[in-house]
């Protein structure tokens, strides 16, 4: 199958734009009436945990995160050797502005990938195979932490009421089939041989419509062969560079929760944290903002948290992993564009 290279899509126009403030506005409304009415609490009290925040741990917090985000540069690198830690880091950064401000944004965020890497001189088949390897390490991570959150809730000191256990029991179970089908595709042949000839034979009847999509068995047997050499000469970066970045991630979840006074166990933390990465993929609203806040406060109160202490933990957690990354992306986005002006002018002249 013909590769289209998506600089086209790193567009911004007036669609767009409407997405955007439709999904902001949405998220917005999920926050400002969902956080207290599942919580049960009011948002005078969500104000007042909020207030026990010092700027040592606001410090601390914002420290955590960069932590986090360069230990994902690691996995950047893995699979796409020349790629420098500044780049890596620019290139994270303005994806992730795009997609907490776009519903969906994460087709966009590709897209803004794309062009960032050929500017640099990256050649197109290894930015797309370094796309599809980054895109298949992040969904198997983000399937893995619901099934090890799911097995804290089931296995560990967790208290949590029967609806709960049984959630956690399907979620499970529906994750390891997934994780399952995802590293079957990656790693076996055979398996990706019969997921692609199923989606060819789904797709032939668009195939008339649709010349590119006569081919996707081969689509799929090409890429997986491309993903599969990345992934034996740098699994062990890649993984430990997400793993990193989970990890660091996981702490400021913690102190985010300390700050406000959410007092639980870390095995409950850890389960809210887990679910909470997991909500990140739907894409109703940018960055699952609002989404991702709701469903984890309703977590975090069913182990036993305080409303107040929990919605406060959840709305701060947001500001440091989507609102602060706005900015950040921006100079990232602004830095790189200048660059791109400044090696233009040179070979101009």
């Amino acid at each position: 199958m013909k590769e289209h290279p998506p600089e086209e899509a790193a567009r911004f126009g007036w669609r767009e734009t409407a997405q955007s403030v439709a999904g902001i506005a949405l998220a917005a409304a999920l926050v400002v009436f969902g956080l207290p009415w599942v919580a049960e609490t009011t948002w005078p009290q969500i104000a007042a945990q909020l207030r026990l925040v010092g700027p040592g741990s606001a410090l601390g917090m914002a420290a955590l995160l960069l932590a986090g985000l360069y230990c994902y540069t690691h996995t950047m690198i893995a699979s796409l050797p020349g790629l420098t830690h500044l780049r890596a880091l620019m290139v994270n950064a303005a994806g992730s502005m795009v997609s907490n401000l776009l519903p969906g944004g994460g087709a966009v965020g590709v897209a803004l990938t794309y062009v960032m890497f050929r500017s640099w001189g990256h050649l197109r088949r290894a930015i797309s195979t370094s796309i599809l390897v980054l895109t298949v390490w992040n969904i198997l991570a983000r399937l893995a932490l619901p099934v090890l959150g799911a097995l804290f809730v089931l296995l560990g000191p967790v208290q949590a009421p029967r609806p709960v256990l049984v959630a956690a029991a399907l979620a499970a179970g529906i994750g390891v089939l997934v994780l399952g089908f995802f590293a079957g595709t990656v790693f076996s042949e055979r398996v990706a041989r019969e997921v692609g000839g199923a989606l060819g034979t789904l797709a032939s009847p668009l195939a008339r419509r649709f010349p590119q999509l006569a081919d996707l068995d081969h689509f799929v047997a090409d890429q997986r062969a491309r993903v599969e050499a990345i992934v034996r000469r740098s699994s062990l970066r890649l993984s430990l560079g997400l793993a990193g970045m989970f990890g660091f991630l996981f702490v400021l979840y913690v102190v985010a929760s300390r700050s406000v006074g959410l007092e639980l166990g870390l095995a409950a933390l850890f389960a809210a944290y887990a679910f909470r990465q997991f909500l990140t993929v739907v894409a109703i609203t940018p960055g699952g903002l609002g989404v991702t806040e709701v469903g984890t406060v309703g977590i975090l109160v069913a182990f036993g948290g305080d409303p107040s202490a929990a919605a406060a933990a959840a709305l701060l957690y947001a500001v440091f992993t989507h609102l602060l990354e706005v900015p950040l992306g921006a100079v990232a986005l602004l830095a790189w564009w200048a660059g791109r002006r400044r090696r233009a002018r040179t070979e101009v002249s």
